[in-house]
């Protein structure tokens, strides 16, 4: 079976960036996502350069396992669950992604939870998302392509940044990372 890869480059910008880009390409209608992330107390789920969360947007939960694999390239597993409470999954198929990564579920609890407001645009070969994201002591705004198709990435990404005056350079640690 072949792994579920995620690659993204990230970069945050300023307020007048972001406003300026989203006003650019015909991004969908914003929606509002809360994000809570979990760990051990002895942090491994970050000693394995990894983050588990659930996801909220509106009624529906996502349950997420991301363990990065280099600086843009992530594992990453993601499934909808029936509730935003993580000692309330019982699914096999996440329980064995607990087993695989030796995580154990019972010795999860909540580190952080922060709001993204989010929009996307669809390209070829990816999506770019503008997000807006609320932590409980600041606000920040970060565009993200995310690729799912072989090819430059960086270089595609740099051309959309271009009329902003902005190039790509990685400027910004995961959100999470942020929120503390």
């Amino acid at each position: 079976m072949q792994e579920p890869i995620e690659r993204e480059l990230k970069i945050l910008v300023s307020q007048d960036i972001y406003e300026k880009i989203i006003h650019s390409y015909d991004f969908t209608k914003p929606w509002k996502q809360t994000n809570t992330y979990f760990d051990t107390p002895d942090h491994s789920i970050k000693n394995q350069k990894g983050a588990v969360r659930i996801r909220t947007i509106g009624d529906r939960h996502i349950f997420t396992l991301k363990i990065r694999k280099d600086a843009i390239t992530h594992i990453e597993l993601e499934k909808d669950i029936d509730r935003s409470n993580m000692q309330s999954i019982t699914d096999p198929e996440i329980l064995n992604w607990f087993k695989e990564y030796q995580i154990n579920k019972e010795q999860l609890s909540p580190i952080t939870t922060f709001s993204t407001v989010r929009q996307t645009y669809d390209f070829e070969h990816g999506q770019l998302c503008a997000d807006k994201t609320i932590y409980s002591n600041h606000i920040d705004y970060e565009l993200e392509y995310e690729y799912f198709d072989q090819h430059d990435g960086i270089s595609f990404f740099n051309q959309i940044l271009e009329p902003f005056h902005i190039t790509y350079i990685k400027n910004c640690p995961s959100k999470i990372a942020r929120a503390f």
